[in-house]
């Protein structure tokens, strides 16, 4: 989520907006979607329940790098039912001068077919109790455009695993974007390859584009990085960066540690394809999706 670089602090939306509608109608939809998901959980025979803490040294967003907090701590719960997943991951954000917590709840079916494993669901990035979120192209103080910073976001993806490695392909669409700037697409793809015992060497890119160019500019970000598990922790180093983001520096070396735990029901336990979340906001942000 790019953000024009001359703003100010803004003032909270009013809940007869449009955009309070809009986030209201698809804030019910994807909790009557994660309910579901936990409902299904419930009485299914694959059942796993997860939950993680962690943090990484510099939080970044589809390569976008965020100044505050230094390191980015976060924590995620996660059910697994079957093909269902869902959960809510959570994390303080620092935005425009305002620190607030990030809650991300997410919905997502994830079924197999001709060879391919895919994951079509959404997930909605709430701000609670957050200000508006404003633009001042001029600089003169007073405010072009104001916004709520949460927002809904539909994805499908496919992926292909091989012998020592996987390749996986993304899409993302919001009809209203950050601070209510209109639709927005990413795509993203990724290859992980194994490169020694326990270490997956992992490269991808991504390409943002929005439908209104008076708040953001299209842009691509990449990343290359090492990942470890050992000792029960989950590690990384990995670099990441952008082209064409304007106004800001986006390269960063970033170290990442996770800590989770989980519960597997006896009769998935043998048969369950590792899943969990990595962070999108702060750990694994060009995804935000499931790591197998």
């Amino acid at each position: 989520m790019q953000v024009n670089q001359s703003c100010k602090p803004g003032r909270r939306g009013q809940p007869g907006s449009p955009g309070w509608r809009r986030a209201s109608t698809a804030t019910t939809l994807f909790a009557v979607a994660l309910s579901s998901t936990v409902i299904s959980a419930a009485s299914a025979d694959e059942l796993y329940i997860d939950a993680a803490l962690g943090f990484e040294t510099t939080g970044t967003f589809r390569g976008v790098k965020s100044d505050k907090p230094k390191p980015a701590p976060y924590g995620y719960f996660e059910v697994t039912a079957g093909e269902f997943y869902g959960g809510v991951f959570s994390n303080p954000a620092y935005i425009q001068d305002d620190w607030n917590a990030l809650a991300v709840l997410y919905a997502v079916w994830a079924p197999s077919a001709a060879g391919l494993d895919f994951d079509i669901g959404g997930r909605y990035y709430a701000f609670p109790g957050s200000s508006d979120f404003e633009y001042d192209f001029e600089g003169d103080g007073l405010n072009d455009h104001a916004g709520r910073k949460g927002l809904f976001e539909a994805l499908i993806g496919a992926e292909k695993n091989f012998d020592g490695g996987r390749v996986s392909g993304r899409v993302f669409y919001t009809p209203d974007g950050f601070a209510e700037t209109g639709p927005a697409w990413y795509f993203h793809g990724e290859a992980r390859v194994d490169i020694a015992t326990g270490f997956e060497a992992r490269i991808g890119a991504g390409y943002n584009h929005f439908a209104e160019p008076l708040y953001n500019d299209n842009y691509v970000d990449y990343h290359v990085g090492i990942y470890k598990t050992a000792f029960g922790l989950d590690m990384f180093v990995r670099y990441s960066d952008t082209d064409g983001f304007y106004g800001m520096d986006n390269s960063a070396v970033v170290f990442g540690l996770e800590k989770m735990w989980s519960v597997r029901s006896p009769d998935g336990a043998s048969r369950r394809r590792y899943r969990k979340i990595l962070n999108d906001w702060v750990v694994d942000k060009s995804l935000f999706a499931v790591s197998r």
